[in-house]
């Protein structure tokens, strides 16, 4: 991680929670990373030397003002007057670190073979968050090599309950 990064997440951070505006900062950088993911050219825009700042903060308010709250709006302003954005997906990364370790949430990535219906998803990430004690985000992902079962992974740890993984185990048992 950019130490410089997670110096600018973590002071955003200490502002947002300071005032209570720490998840409306964080839904706000959700915003602004899409719009960086589907425009990439308008990331490099606010840190190009050829554009004065006056110009880049003007762009920065066309496209925000009014929609992003005011720390967050701040904080795209000091990007670009600093010319920094490069560090922009570093710094998100760390503030939603800090967000979700403070809220209790948890990310999960859950491995299936086969498509499973809302009920079913509900259900595996309730469980899940039963168990973790936090609250679960899960990103459903359809993976037919892995046969059947399930695998779960968060940051804290990995559940392989995979019908590939149970037959790899098989093999590795009868060659020896």
């Amino acid at each position: 991680m950019n130490e410089r990064a997670a110096l600018y997440a973590s002071s955003l951070y200490a502002v947002g929670a300071e005032s209570g505006a720490e998840k409306e900062i964080y839904e706000d950088l959700c915003m602004v990373k899409e719009l960086f993911d589907e425009n990439r050219d308008y990331k490099k825009l606010l840190n190009s030397v050829q554009v004065p700042l006056e110009e880049r903060e003007k762009l920065i308010d066309e496209a925000f003002s009014g929609v992003l709250g005011e720390y967050s709006l701040n904080f795209l302003k000091i990007l670009a007057k600093k010319r920094i954005y490069d560090i922009w997906s570093d710094c998100f990364k760390e503030y939603e670190k800090l967000y979700f370790k403070d809220a209790g949430i948890e990310r999960a990535k859950i491995v299936t073979a086969v498509v499973l219906d809302e009920a079913k998803k509900e259900e595996i990430v309730n469980k899940i968050s039963a168990s973790l004690g936090k609250t679960v985000l899960a990103d459903f992902v359809l993976d037919k090599s892995i046969v059947g079962g399930i695998v779960i992974e968060t940051a804290t740890s990995s559940i392989d309950a995979s019908v590939k993984t149970k037959l790899e185990s098989i093999k590795r048992y009868i060659s020896k």
